[in-house]
């Protein structure tokens, strides 16, 4: 951080990078100019109640990124200016540089699709007070009525997050009755508003579809490219895209034949012929074909309106059975909160939990949302390690500590009824303990014990109960790890071991071909027309099990 003339103490990080770039829906690649890169960087401040040392870790988010400060109203011209300055500073420059490598790890620009399932979930604590007799009362027996209604199934978490404990503790000290009218309106779960998306990759494409031409029908296009070639040169055709026509090759020198693949001189050409230059350094030629691909989508997105193809992320789709289709990873976050958590999964910001799913069949035909994995990443470390706020580093305290299991069912048992599937299911702990390579025993309650009795409270309103199919897949005793950026196959006994030389879907493959081929029986909860009706009508509440029916 930096001392500015008026006394401030400000810094900036990166660490947010990714959540603002899903945010603002920004596509970031290796050559985006470094002034792009603003918008993804934070100012950060000391903590109020955390007197700040120099090489202490200790900040929270000012809620302005660097793009914010040249306007930045309560800032005086002074202070922005000299923050300015040290912005320029090597160490600064690589900090705002890190936001691209944050942003880019994978090389596939993300979007975020945002879910309207959490504003499906209403406040039981609301419900209940709108079922009162009482329409005023004092300030202290309104907390006394509010306490009562634990034993109808309010729960006390959702007491402290409603707010109404802290705003009846003010009004306390004020004379007069309270309307249930004013006590409704106090109601304000903002802070804890829960954010659902899928993470969504741009085809690295854009949609154009290049394929390998032979390298004897270059010669069929010399007239239409005898101009790119230079003294001593021929222009080489190697890669068209059929539907709009865009082209790319590159430059060769006659009589060279030993001339190597990295020093060739690419180009990339328009539907017409004409040569599109890299819109950052305004070149002709690339140092790569995948720099002339880019370019050419680039150009085909601005001039030809090529719409964008995107497909959904799929960092973790090698710890699924095999068998499957339309993998999604679904994440669950808290924008609004205070506090600040990140883990080593996912870039978002504050992420409760997530969950994994696949659409399959079972034998009898039956479509299913099948649940590959709940997790949550914050809570779990929390029953381990203990929560604590007071330093920078530690484990912050969040809602949902106990209850974050049902919150993803009460999900996935919306997205279902709505998507008109038969049914859900989900693994036994058994086949979520062969990810692992080890004996969990937390893992195994989790899907045998927890996962089926929560559906269970949450489903029997109306008289559904759990049963069991079975799907077609792939034996579970292949495992896949990574390796930098190559995959490897292993078994728990390590008698299996491939090297570690495939991409992800190449090691998924290797996976199915060695494992055998059988019927797995899982746990189910089938859907009927009464199930489907009562979740889409009846919904659930935001805090607990137990429905409030109209």
């Amino acid at each position: 951080m930096i001392a500015l003339p008026s006394g401030r103490l400000a810094g900036i990080t990166s660490i947010r990078a990714r959540y603002h770039a899903l945010r603002l829906n920004q596509v970031v690649l290796p050559e985006t100019p470094r002034y792009d890169l603003h918008r993804l960087v934070d100012i950060v401040v000391p903590p109020a109640d955390h007197q700040w040392l120099p090489g202490s870790r200790g900040y929270v988010f000012s809620g302005h990124t660097l793009e914010a400060l040249p306007g930045l109203s309560s800032w005086s011209m002074e202070d922005r200016k000299a923050f300015s300055q040290w912005l320029q500073q090597d160490t600064q420059q690589r900090e705002i540089e890190q936001a691209r490598r944050r942003v880019v790890s994978d090389e596939l620009p993300l979007v975020a699709r945002e879910f309207a399932y959490p504003q499906q979930l209403y406040s039981a604590l609301r419900r209940r007070i709108e079922g009162l007799s009482l329409r005023r009362a004092t300030a202290r027996q309104w907390r006394q009525t509010l306490l009562n209604l634990r034993r109808q199934g309010v729960r006390e978490e959702e007491l402290v997050w409603s707010g109404l404990l802290k705003y009846l503790d003010q009004a306390q000290e004020e004379s007069g009755l309270i309307e249930r009218t004013a006590l409704l309106s106090a109601i304000d779960f903002s802070a804890i508003r829960l954010y659902l998306t899928n993470e969504l990759a741009s085809d690295k494409g854009c949609g154009l579809a290049f394929i390998e031409v032979p390298q004897s029908i270059s010669l069929n296009h010399l007239g239409a490219m005898r101009k790119i070639a230079g003294p001593g040169e021929v222009s080489i055709l190697r890669y068209v895209d059929t539907l709009h026509y865009y082209k790319v090759g590159y430059l060769k020198r006659l009589g060279s034949e030993s001339q190597k693949h990295h020093q060739l001189r690419w180009f990339a050409l328009d539907t017409i012929g004409n040569l599109i230059a890299s819109p950052q350094a305004e070149q002709a030629f690339f140092a790569s074909k995948e720099e002339a691909f880019r370019s050419a989508s680039g150009h085909a997105l601005q001039h030809v309106g090529l719409p964008v193809a995107y497909t959904q992320c799929s960092r973790y789709e090698h710890k699924t059975l095999c068998g499957g289709s339309d993998y999604r990873e679904w994440l669950l976050s808290l924008p609004d909160y205070p506090l600040s958590y990140y883990n080593s999964h996912y870039y978002e910001r504050n992420l409760l939990l997530h969950f994994r799913t696949k659409t399959r069949s079972d034998l009898q035909g039956r479509r299913l949302l099948f649940i590959e994995e709940i997790q949550s990443d914050w809570h779990q470390s929390g029953a381990v390690q203990g929560y604590q706020n007071r330093w920078p580093g530690r484990l912050p305290p969040a809602p949902f500590s106990n209850s974050w299991v049902g919150l993803a069912l009460k999900l996935i048992l919306l997205h279902a009824a709505e998507a008109n599937y038969d049914g859900v299911a989900w693994t036994r702990g058994e086949v979520q303990e062969s990810h692992y390579l080890r004996p969990l025993t937390a893992v195994r309650r989790l899907y045998n014990e927890a996962i089926p009795r929560c559906i269970e409270r949450l489903c029997r309103p109306w008289g559904t109960r759990l049963g069991t199919t079975r799907i077609d897949t792939k034996e579970p005793r292949l495992n896949i790890s990574r390796q930098q950026d190559k995959w490897l196959v292993i078994d728990a006994q390590g008698k299996f071991c491939t090297r570690p030389r495939s991409s992800q879907r190449e090691a998924m493959q290797i996976m199915a071909r060695h494992c055998r081929r059988i019927e797995l029986e899982v746990p189910m909860l089938p859907f009927d027309q009464q199930l489907r009706e009562g979740i889409l009508q009846q919904g659930f509440p935001l805090f607990g099990e137990s429905p409030v029916l109209d």
